[in-house]
């Protein structure tokens, strides 16, 4: 019996995607704080790892973007954020369509994802 319990748990684990994220109220919408939070988490802990210097002491707000030292859009940190927000909250990006330059920028383009299923 137990032998059997395990299979369908490590079954099921294999079956659920890693990124799925669950939204209290049903939908980004009815949770824009939860949401805003989440992806400040998400993308600080991206940039961190991906340029600590510049990062570890600066404070991730929804007013921080990753433009480089001469105000031009940084398209690398663009890149990893992107690849950031698609794993943690399952949705598809295109790329063609939008460059994910700041915080404001990835709570739109989550929020219309998210919203439009």
């Amino acid at each position: 019996m137990n032998k059997l319990i395990s299979t369908v748990v490590k079954s099921m684990q294999s079956q659920a995607p890693l990124y799925a994220y669950h939204f209290p109220n049903g939908s980004v919408y009815n949770n824009p704080a939860v949401t805003a939070k989440r992806i400040i988490k998400v993308v600080g802990e991206r940039l961190r790892k991906i340029d600590p210097e510049r990062w570890e002491s600066t404070p991730i707000t929804f007013n921080t973007n990753w433009n480089d030292a001469a105000g031009y859009v940084d398209v690398a940190t663009c890149i990893h954020i992107h690849d950031a927000l698609e794993k943690e909250f399952g949705i598809e990006i295109k790329d063609r369509a939008f460059l994910v330059s700041s915080i404001e920028t990835a709570f739109y383009i989550v929020n219309i994802h998210h919203d439009s299923h």
